[in-house]
């Protein structure tokens, strides 16, 4: 751990006029960012906001999130992002949770973001320091806060395999309450990069044909949905690198990827790993190719466990204080299956997710796997639910492709390649999502399997 100067900072030294930041064709230079970080770092001592202090931060992908994010991180304020579509009582349980006394926005709490204070002087990030409280989902239900410092982050970026140089551009595609969305920032500003805001009143596919951005971060969904807009073509955009996260990639994906031009890449991250642990150009489902620098990965009874420089400060505890759950050798178990092919890695799901249905055995996301290899299939999630005779069984739910096949005819297809326990015995249509939300979780496909009184067939 060490000191060291922002790289804001440095570029506006070095290249003031470089584009930091970008919105609706409006940017700020670095110096112009450094500048407003200045000023924003003089208001937060003016509303009493110290180091150490936790920030409770409820909004979307603003120009004003990101300034607010990195003046922090120059203060040491420890910034607790959330999803500002939470229901207000979950916001104010997640606040209690960490012990907020500030929450932006608020009437309470305001800044002027367009203030100037240019400078000179040095300007030293403290990589040991607390960067953020992040919350995450687990198995449990209860969500789980994860800590890191900007160490973790930092370090990150530095090891990051998609290449990225000062002439680029990067959409903020996933959000700044996800290590994913942090990440893009630490690449481009380590890089001397631009990031670019999407505009809410703008689809992806009308950002894309407008904007030079040439790195995008999505998730399989965000992929799928681009990919079916007619006037879409990667051609006719300025995109270089596509990084690919969050869920298995279905095989025609990555053919109308490459069909355009455009090999995506893949990456295995998880949020106690400050995001991406293994990145890899899209090939073999499930491979996500060789650990990255400064990451450390072994299998241990067929569990990923992980360590290294990115490895997260611990979970955030009721008393204020971190927990960091390591096993004697230093490892963080991180619930995921796995194993290694020629010295890359490939994922096969959770443990968690292991149910027995009959006596056997049964991993889902195998079977998730081999669905997604029908061109028919854009998604796939199953799921057990009780059964009086297998004690679980398989119930499956499809998301299609522009055209739906019957459900018997995607049994006969799958009864090729799996053996007669793992078929599903429950097919089921994709649930309707709200407006937005591009994933539900695992538990709510299994209480909707239960649910359904009359499946589809």
């Amino acid at each position: 751990m060490a000191e060291l100067t922002c790289p804001i900072r440095l570029y506006a030294q070095q290249q003031s006029a470089r584009p930091a930041l970008s919105y609706a064709g409006l940017t700020l230079s670095y110096q112009q960012l450094d500048a407003r970080l200045n000023a924003l770092q003089q208001q937060l001592l003016q509303h009493g906001i110290r180091s150490g202090q936790p920030l409770f931060i409820c909004s979307s992908n603003t120009v004003e999130l990101v300034m607010l994010l990195w003046a922090c991180w120059r203060e040491q304020v420890v910034c607790c992002p959330i999803n500002p579509s939470f229901p207000v009582l979950k916001q104010q349980e997640l606040q209690q949770r960490v012990h907020a006394s500030y929450r932006w926005p608020s009437p309470e709490l305001q800044f002027d973001f367009s203030q100037e204070q240019f400078s000179d002087q040095a300007c030293q990030l403290d990589d040991a320091a607390l960067s953020n409280l992040i919350f995450t989902s687990g198995s449990s239900g209860t969500p789980k806060i994860v800590a890191h410092r900007l160490a973790n982050h930092l370090a990150n970026a530095r090891g990051s395999l998609v290449p990225i140089t000062q002439n680029d551009a990067w959409l903020l595609s996933l959000p700044l309450f996800h290590v994913g969305g942090l990440a893009i920032l630490f690449r481009c500003f380590l890089a001397g990069a631009c990031v670019v805001i999407p505009q809410a009143d703008l689809s992806l596919t009308e950002q894309l044909l407008m904007a030079p951005i040439t790195h995008l971060s999505l998730v399989p969904t965000q992929l799928y949905r681009l990919l079916q807009q007619p006037e879409f073509h990667f051609s006719k955009t300025h995109v270089k690198h596509l990084l690919l996260g969050g869920a298995p990639l279905p095989e025609s994906l990555i053919e109308q990827c490459k069909a355009q031009q455009l090999i995506p890449w893949v990456s295995y991250g998880l949020s106690e790993m400050a995001s991406q642990v293994c990145t890899a150009q899209a090939g073999q489902p499930g491979l996500v190719g060789k650990p990255l620098n400064g990451r450390q990965v072994t299998i241990s009874n067929k569990e990923i466990c992980v360590k290294g420089e990115t490895l997260f400060a611990g979970y955030y505890q009721a008393d204020g204080s971190l927990q960091l759950p390591l096993d004697d050798e230093g490892w963080f178990h991180t619930g995921d299956a796995g194993y290694w092919q020629n010295d890359e890695l490939v994922i096969t799901g959770r443990i968690d997710n292991q149910f027995s249905s009959g006596g056997e055995n049964i991993q889902p996301e195998q079977i998730e796997q081999q669905l997604l290899q029908h061109p028919a299939v854009a998604q796939a999630i199953v799921v057990p639910v009780p059964d009086d005779e297998w004690g679980m069984r398989c119930a499956c739910f499809i998301d299609w492709q522009q055209s739906a096949i019957s459900f018997n005819e995607l049994a006969n297809w799958l009864r090729q390649f799996l053996p007669a326990y793992m078929l599903p015995k429950q097919w089921l249509n994709w649930p309707e999502l709200p407006a937005g939300q591009l994933k539900i979780q695992r538990t709510e496909f299994q209480q909707l399997a239960a649910e359904t009184k009359n499946p589809a067939t």
